[in-house]
């Protein structure tokens, strides 16, 4: 970390406080832009706000060119907040409330991808009463997998889309239905992918088998959604994923399909890869303390705010790169560091919960650490708070604040008494008042 980087990061720290995710534009940029370059500019980029939906980070990736991808309700309207039009919009997730399948047929958003048939009867009943045609897509679980995603989500029992007999079965029914424009396809079948063989053979499986699907049903689809899962190096010795070898090989491929369909929209999702690489955690050390010949960091933030830390789904049991931050000298200093290396101490990193399981990392090296220094957790901008039990022990959502040129711009407040309190209704028939005086609530 540079002197100006570490300035930015102190500056931020000490007007925001921690416990806070620090995020950087630059690096947003730059991930879009790798990841743009790697696919042929027919393939459009869908951010999945799932891996990180905060409003200005949502904007952010819409200024550099993506499009959304939302799963909720409140994706939803952060995503159209954010600025993001109707047409560039896709909603997936294998429960949608008729609250947010209502909204989306209101703004006529691309496509509503419908994980069942019987999402799609449901989809039909509402484009009746609202009298317009609705843009669906079918989301399939095909007999194929992907054999390296380090978290496979097809090809195998899911509670995700549509099996593929099933979907062969029965699809030519809902091919022509008055109320119901079928758009295409879309198929998902991992995340956390770094060799990219397998994304060049995953895009050639879904491309060759959303080809059969129109030459056997007889039509031709607007748009064909392969997924994405593109994973991020997180932990020691772990490869980066090869973006030259991947444009190298997806690109015929691309190119051999819109020959025979062209004008279909090509949809890459990403949300770890565009923004993990983006974020930082920050937590101040409160004590440090000796337990049975292991040394332990104890800090204001933990599992609580960053759970994927621990390694829970999709993630190896490893620890992030971490580096040390000194209030004192102002230097970086991290595990990789080896100078004065008779100075490091074998540390684990804890936070502030009552529970053994609160550990960010488990014997990390790192040099001699003092109270008042921050330990950073880096490569954490996706799955971090809104993946993690916030209000566990009631501490509440941390700050988040992005960093543009050199200066830090708060994008999230953390919680107050009142933010968590103020939800709740205590229904004590002999409460008194003093409380309100008290003003605790602030």
């Amino acid at each position: 970390m540079n002197v100006s980087r570490k300035r930015i990061f102190i500056n931020a720290i000490k007007k925001f406080g921690t416990p806070i995710y620090l995020y950087e534009a630059s690096q947003l940029r730059s991930s879009f832009f790798s990841l743009r370059e790697s696919f042929p500019k027919e393939v459009d980029i869908f951010y999945s706000l799932k891996a990180n939906p905060n409003i200005t980070i949502t904007d952010e990736l819409r200024r550099l060119g993506a499009a959304a991808e939302v799963c909720s309700l409140i994706e939803l309207k952060t995503a159209v907040q954010a600025g993001h039009s109707p047409e560039n919009i896709i909603f997936v997730g294998p429960a949608k409330s008729k609250e947010e399948l209502s909204l989306s047929i209101e703004l006529g958003i691309y496509a509503i991808v419908c994980e069942s048939f019987e999402e799609v009867e449901r989809i039909e009943a509402l484009a009746k009463i609202y009298n317009k045609p609705v843009s669906i897509a079918f989301r399939i679980n095909p007999e194929f997998e992907s054999k390296s995603a380090m978290l496979k989500m097809g090809g195998k029992p899911t509670q995700f889309g549509i099996d593929q007999a099933e979907f062969l079965s029965r699809f030519s029914s809902y091919v022509n239905r008055k109320n119901i424009i079928c758009k295409g396809i879309h198929i998902y079948n991992g995340t956390r992918i770094l060799d990219h063989g397998t994304v060049i053979e995953n895009t050639q499986n879904i491309l060759s088998f959303a080809e059969m699907l129109q030459q056997k049903f007889k039509i031709v689809f607007q748009m064909v959604d392969f997924g994405g899962g593109l994973g991020i190096a997180y932990h020691e010795g772990e490869p980066s994923l090869d973006l030259a070898a991947l444009r190298q090989g997806i690109s015929p491929i691309i190119s051999s399909y819109l020959d025979k369909f062209p004008g279909t929209r090509l949809i890459l999702e990403s949300g770890r890869f565009l923004v993990g690489m983006s974020g930082t955690f920050i937590s101040e050390i409160q004590f440090i303390k000796k337990s049975q010949g292991e040394n332990f960091l104890v800090t204001d933030g933990g599992t609580n705010c960053h759970m994927a830390a621990v390694g829970i789904g999709s993630f190896v049991k490893r620890n992030f790169p971490i580096s040390l931050l000194s209030q004192v000298s102002q230097e970086t200093r991290s595990s990789e560091d080896h100078e004065n290396y008779e100075n490091h101490q074998t540390y684990n990193i804890a936070g502030p919960l009552c529970t053994p399981g609160d550990l960010i990392a488990k014997k990390v090296n790192l040099p001699e650490a003092n109270v008042g220094d921050w330990v950073l957790v880096h490569h954490s901008g996706a799955y971090g708070p809104t993946a993690s039990p916030v209000l566990f022990l009631s501490h509440g959502y941390p700050a988040e604040a992005l960093i543009i040129s050199e200066e830090a711009y708060l994008i999230r407040r953390p919680d107050v008494a009142g933010d968590l309190l103020g939800k709740q209704i205590l229904i004590s028939r002999n409460l008194n008042k003093q409380i309100d005086k008290l003003g605790v609530l602030s």
